[in-house]
């Protein structure tokens, strides 16, 4: 049975394929994995945590503190979901069944080496195990692990992303979890600037001269890159931190019903490179951007 959010994410690939040039290449992966993950949480579902007491995260982030949520995963559903979206991506594209078979002998030994539960970050030094000992290149390995983390995340805190007072956030972090946002969009209605956490989907509106992750407010070093023909999506930039996320300008195409930020975000990895080939990192920590990629090319730019 299909339900409304399955719908949601078929149509924003469908636009993004339309949006953002270069993506319908991509777009066959995507759906592949997105089906998976839907079909996944099918058979294994999640119960959302309770939700936490509103008025004291109200509290909490009226002093600019981040309620820090962050679930241990059951291991083995984890492990099963890595399993599940790897032979997704193989059928796709076969050329990979060779990697993604070295892959899930290493997910068996992770699960023989681990406890019943693990953390976000034991999940990430499976990773970067991974890209350091086996074939795995740095941009496949963050989009599996990224989208597997991000699921179960937004799977356990769901009743607290529907309670949580966001108006009352004004930092740069993630108000639930703590994460540092990789994008965010500015919104078609009043184009403030709306941050999504890439892990357990919170929204917040962040000021728009303002670096989310150092707080510089200094507009001369703070700017934005764009690709001419490409303006849809913004590499927002500090000079201070040198650090970089990504802004959707949802303002420049239909979105009622809103988008899935996180769709939006895959179809515009080629700005990911842009923004490293000028020397800015992500400072959400999620790279995208193989290291032999990063090159002095350069592609028109535009600076606010």
């Amino acid at each position: 049975m299909h339900n409304r959010q399955d719908i949601k994410w078929r149509e924003d690939i469908e636009r993004c394929t339309r949006l953002y040039e270069g993506f319908a290449e991509a777009a066959p992966f995507v759906k592949a994995v997105y089906e998976c993950v839907y079909n996944f949480f099918e058979d294994y579902p999640v119960a959302p945590q309770p939700a936490v007491d509103p008025k004291e995260a109200a509290d909490r982030l009226r002093t600019g503190r981040s309620l820090e949520v962050n679930p241990a995963l059951d291991t083995k559903d984890a492990v099963e979901l890595l399993k599940r979206i790897t032979q997704a991506l193989a059928e796709v594209n076969p050329e990979l069944e060779g990697t993604m078979k070295v892959l899930a002998e290493n997910f068996e030994q992770f699960v023989l080496n681990s406890p019943d539960r693990v953390s976000k970050e034991d999940m990430w030094s499976l990773c970067q195990l991974l890209v350091n000992d086996t074939e795995l290149e740095q941009d496949l390995a963050t989009f599996l692990f990224s989208i597997t983390l991000s699921s179960f995340f937004r799977q356990h805190t769901q009743s607290t992303v529907e309670v949580l007072r966001t108006d009352l956030w004004q930092e740069g972090n993630c108000p639930l979890c703590g994460e540092m946002p990789h994008y965010g969009m500015l919104r078609p209605e009043d184009g403030a600037k709306e941050m999504e956490c890439w892990l357990c989907g919170t929204k917040w509106v962040h000021a728009r001269i303002k670096c989310p992750f150092c707080g510089n407010e200094e507009q001369e070093s703070l700017g934005y890159l764009t690709v001419e023909n490409r303006e849809i999506c913004r590499i927002n930039f500090c000079q201070q931190c040198r650090q970089y996320s990504k802004i959707i300008d949802a303002r420049k195409f239909n979105a009622s019903g809103g988008i899935i930020l996180s769709i939006h975000n895959l179809a515009s990895l080629s700005h990911d490179l842009l923004a490293r080939q000028e020397g800015f990192t992500p400072g959400s920590g999620l790279e995208w951007v193989n290291s032999g990629e990063i090159t002095d090319s350069r592609e028109v730019v535009e600076k606010w």
